[in-house]
């Protein structure tokens, strides 16, 4: 029981994800795409991260170094954790999707991965700040901003993502999916 009242508080807060055509309760041929505005975040994060790397002082290696990081994490994140989230909509209208053995793979490989993703958002954390300091000895403009919002986000995704995911292929799993 407490599992489905965390799956459908997480339908509420990524309701806000689902793409406004009609198709998001989609039958996926293979694994399930990335939540729209969750990738969208991601690429936004990049693309900010990436007009630091412009500079050709110690802000710009910083940044590319970090950059580097960041698309490396993004894209495991993309391949395995976010997909099943995007199962969610399908779940809460008492859908199962007609590829539940593949979404619970997803779903421990994430397990298996946990501590890994979660020392990578340490790293980030730790060239962040390397960034930080680095915009101050260049004088660069205050990246504060930048900084928070990434911060967010990977608590957003340890505290509701991941283990959002988890319970997906938990559910599935009970429902007979594998």
């Amino acid at each position: 029981m407490r599992h489905i009242l965390y799956i459908l508080l997480l339908v509420l807060v990524l309701a806000q994800c689902r793409r406004k055509e009609p198709d998001y309760l989609t039958q996926f041929p293979g694994k399930p795409e990335v939540p729209a505005c969750i990738k969208e975040e991601h690429e936004r994060l990049l693309r900010e991260m990436e007009k630091l790397t412009l500079s050709k002082d110690s802000t710009g290696r910083v940044a590319a170094r970090t950059l580097q990081l960041m698309r490396h994490h993004f894209q495991e994140e993309e391949d395995y954790v976010l997909p099943p989230l995007r199962t969610l909509p399908l779940l809460a209208s008492e859908l199962i999707p007609d590829h539940g053995a593949e979404i619970i793979r997803l779903t421990e490989k994430l397990r298996s991965q946990l501590a890994h993703l979660n020392a990578e958002h340490q790293m980030v954390r730790n060239h962040l700040e390397e960034l930080r300091l680095a915009v101050a000895y260049d004088s660069r403009p205050d990246i504060s901003t930048l900084e928070e919002e990434i911060a967010r986000h990977a608590r957003v995704e340890e505290e509701v993502y991941f283990p959002a995911a988890i319970l997906v292929g938990e559910y599935l799993k009970q429902k007979g999916s594998n």
